[in-house]
């Protein structure tokens, strides 16, 4: 799709939708809320046009500022060039800044490192068909309002069309979620040590997984914040990345941006848990939310920055049992020996005062965070291994 030319959005038609093997009826008016029915039409690569129609809306951020991502569930009912016709993707709209990393580079570089002993690695990164970017044109509001504010960062509009997959409430048992998270700790591990790419935005909605088989495989998704290694000097929008439940206590304190530290492997391992503690205390099921006034971390949702992180090393500090459901009892073998490695880790690191920490020690909470730890604590899930992807799992 060539820059400039943005997504043409026509009315709806009576249309049969061909989608997981059944079709369904349209009605001639879109819905508004959900986007449901909408027609649209994008143009690849400057001159092959292809026709969508939404079958859902998967994701809308609620705010306005930042990068306003909306995620669409969409067919192709027409292809002007190739064999789209009948197929679902996924359709990412976003507004990062111009001068962040585009999401599908960081792909394709995943994509092509994953050769040779590393092919594990294809089934648990996202494949992306097309990532076209629109700048505004002149003359549009986000135009003027550069004009008027240049210290502002120049977004741009990228569409990016890809494979759909499938998200955490579709899990079928506990034991399909462990080996998903299990396999999102490798994948994650694969990218920051071989693929140079240090994804930073761990959250619920970034773990997803496909069936193929009879099995599940994790997969990492969502790009948009992620940064090839060695970290560099980056628009200010970069440096608070991640979604405030999922954060690590360091990312979210005040104390740790006023030293002007940065993003640590760790604290995308502490998101992990965070993930896990969440769907473990907060669900019944996969697909069952708990009633809003029963879910004991609420309080991570709505508060501020500061709040989130003192409750956050206070739970830490905690040494009681977790508040795990019934349905996600086994993951009490991972949770509770995770909490005390970032407990301890927090601990030991508050009570050294004579002397700064080192990088390693920094980087590991003194060796109680660690990539092998947490691989060490999660191999076992009701008592039996999970499968092992990757050939470089240190034990």
């Amino acid at each position: 799709m060539e820059e400039g030319k943005g997504p043409a959005v026509e009315s709806g038609k009576k249309t049969d939708i061909a989608g997981k093997g059944k079709g369904r009826s349209v009605e001639e008016a879109p819905n508004p809320k959900t986007l449901e029915g909408t027609q649209f039409s994008l143009v690849f690569n400057g001159h092959v046009q292809r026709d969508f129609i939404v079958e859902r809306l998967i994701y809308k951020a609620d705010g306005i500022l930042g990068r306003g991502s909306t995620i669409l569930l969409a067919n192709c009912k027409e292809d002007g060039g190739g064999d789209w016709t009948g197929k679902q993707f996924a359709v990412k709209l976003s507004f990062p800044a111009r001068t962040r990393q585009p999401e599908h580079i960081l792909i394709e570089r995943a994509l092509d490192l994953a050769t040779n002993g590393h092919q594990w690695a294809l089934l648990h990164l996202p494949h992306i068909y097309d990532c076209p970017a629109i700048p505004f044109a002149e003359g549009t509001v986000q135009y003027r309002l550069k004009q008027v504010i240049p210290d502002d960062e120049e977004r741009v509009l990228r569409i990016m069309v890809s494979e759909p997959l499938y998200s955490l409430d579709e899990l079928k048992s506990a034991e399909e979620a462990a080996q998903v998270f299990y396999d999102i700790l490798h994948i994650h591990h694969w990218l920051y040590e071989d693929a140079k790419i240090f994804h930073r935005d761990l959250s619920m909605g970034n773990i997803m997984f496909r069936r193929q088989n009879g099995k599940v495989y994790g997969v990492l998704n969502d790009f948009d914040l992620s940064s090839f290694l060695p970290l560099k000097g980056q628009p200010s929008s970069n440096w608070r990345t991640g979604t405030r439940p999922y954060m690590a206590y360091d990312l979210l304190n005040p104390k740790w941006h006023n030293a002007d530290r940065g993003p640590l492997y760790r604290h995308d391992l502490e998101s992990l848990f965070f993930i896990m503690l969440i769907l473990s205390c907060h669900y019944g099921s996969p697909s069952r939310p708990l009633a809003f006034k029963k879910r004991p971390f609420n309080a991570w949702f709505s508060a501020d920055d500061l709040t989130v992180s003192e409750k956050k090393l206070h739970f830490l500090f905690e040494n009681g049992p977790l508040p795990i459901q019934e349905y996600f009892e086994s993951f009490r073998t991972w949770l509770e020996p995770i909490r005390d490695c970032f407990g301890i880790g927090y601990a030991s690191k508050s009570i050294i005062r004579s002397r700064a920490l080192n990088a390693e020690e920094q980087e590991t909470l003194l060796g109680n965070v660690t990539y092998a730890k947490m691989d060490e604590i999660m191999h076992l899930f009701e008592g039996k291994d999970l499968e092992k992807r990757s050939l470089s799992v240190i034990r």
